[in-house]
């Protein structure tokens, strides 16, 4: 926690703007359901959070760091939006079952090991509604990041190279398999894989985007 915590506090990961991904998803579903609620489990500084709260989602969001939410606080508050923001852990949900229509994970649940993401999909089933969507985005494998790291266990990596995440503790890096195994209580109904190079057609980044429902 103290490593996302003194990020915040240094003004860095101070995200304005919401994930494009996320808007179109958000905009979709409110095409059939006006009373959309949703949950976003690392929400940091808030920018997804502001942004579903101005278009009237009910929105919660939970992050480990209270630095982060004390921004995202500031700027709902500054804008006259309201939120539930909860300081606490994404394996730990304190919400009822069935309480969200939606949860998005955007390159959050990757910033712990399979064991902690296996106990944050199962909270995030379990709170939300049956029909429930969610939306996840985590790095890949492939990623240079996780090909280069010095320590790797079971998808986990720490010690990345200086052009990578040097000032992050750990990072999951996710193969086709392990989205299925992660997400084998959901019905995964769409997956996309994202390559970029760069202008030798070198990989410099990869992440997999999974959209699963209840």
């Amino acid at each position: 926690m103290g490593n996302w915590q003194n990020i915040y506090q240094q003004g860095r990961q101070l995200n304005k703007y919401p994930y494009d991904a996320i808007v179109s998803l958000v905009m979709r579903l409110k095409r059939t359901n006006s009373s959309l609620s949703a949950l976003e489990l690392g929400c940091g500084a808030g920018n997804n959070i502001v942004f579903m709260a101005e278009e009237g989602v009910d929105v919660a969001g939970i992050d480990i760091s209270s630095a982060a939410l004390d921004f995202a606080q500031e700027r709902l508050t500054r804008l006259q939006l309201k939120a539930d923001l909860v300081n606490g852990h994404f394996t730990q949900l304190p919400w009822q079952d069935n309480s969200f229509d939606l949860v998005i994970d955007r390159s959050a649940l990757n910033c712990v090991p399979r064991s902690d993401i296996l106990v944050a999909l199962s909270e995030s089933y379990r709170v939300l509604k049956p029909g429930g969507c969610i939306f996840s985005i985590m790095y890949a494998d492939a990623h240079p990041a996780f090909i280069n790291s010095e320590y790797q266990h079971d998808g986990f990596a720490r010690q990345f190279s200086p052009d990578y995440f040097s000032d992050i503790d750990g990072l999951f890096f996710a193969s086709k398999a392990d989205v299925c195994e992660l997400f084998s209580k959901f019905t995964i109904t769409q997956q996309s894989y994202d390559v970029s190079y760069d202008q030798n057609d070198k990989i410099t980044s990869a992440q997999r985007s999974i959209v699963a429902y209840k």
